[in-house]
């Protein structure tokens, strides 16, 4: 009786995993350049039908936890360089992730400067692509004159955990992967 109760709970949790995994993630973000007003990233499981729940608030002070003996050993620079240009795969799986990650709604107004004049169009021209092929109000001037990075962005998306373990496990295998 005792192990039919643990198979049929094992059984349930199980489905539970498949579901979160399955089922699409909502996340709505929301980003300030005021100090006063609070950023913050909301999900919702279960393809949305859940309550949000608050990931990020700017608002609530960063506490830094305490490293324990083992972390502070694992940082003396043990670890191995990954092979190959990570620069390139990194943004390989960018470009993945954007087939993976649907933005529903998606409103940005910034102003971006670097300080050089000539850095700052440059960055400006790279970002074209993204303002002008990206579907939602993305309104973004460039400024010439100073460094600054200023503005305020909404963004609701969704992604299902399961599509987003093909670009990442591919990223993992050509970076950490076995040379060939």
């Amino acid at each position: 009786m005792a192990f039919q109760v643990l198979l049929w709970v094992g059984v349930a949790l199980l489905g539970l995993i498949m579901l979160i995994i399955i089922l699409p993630i909502h996340v709505a973000l929301s980003w300030q350049s005021d100090p006063a007003k609070p950023s913050i990233i909301l999900l919702r499981l279960f393809g949305g039908v859940t309550p949000a729940m608050k990931v990020y608030d700017s608002s609530k002070p960063f506490k830094p936890k305490k490293k324990t003996a083992r972390q502070r050993r694992k940082d003396r620079g043990r670890g191995w360089v990954p092979k190959g240009d990570i620069l390139a795969e990194g943004i390989a799986l960018l470009r993945r992730l954007s087939g993976a990650v649907h933005i529903d709604a998606l409103r940005l107004d910034a102003e971006i400067g670097l300080g050089d004049p000539g850095e700052t169009g440059q960055l400006y021209g790279q970002l074209c692509p993204l303002i002008y092929t990206t579907r939602g109000h993305v309104f973004v001037r460039p400024n010439f004159e100073r460094a600054c990075l200023q503005g305020s962005a909404l963004a609701r998306l969704h992604f299902s955990p399961l599509g987003l373990l093909w670009p990442f496990a591919r990223f993992g295998w050509r970076v950490f992967g076995p040379v060939r």
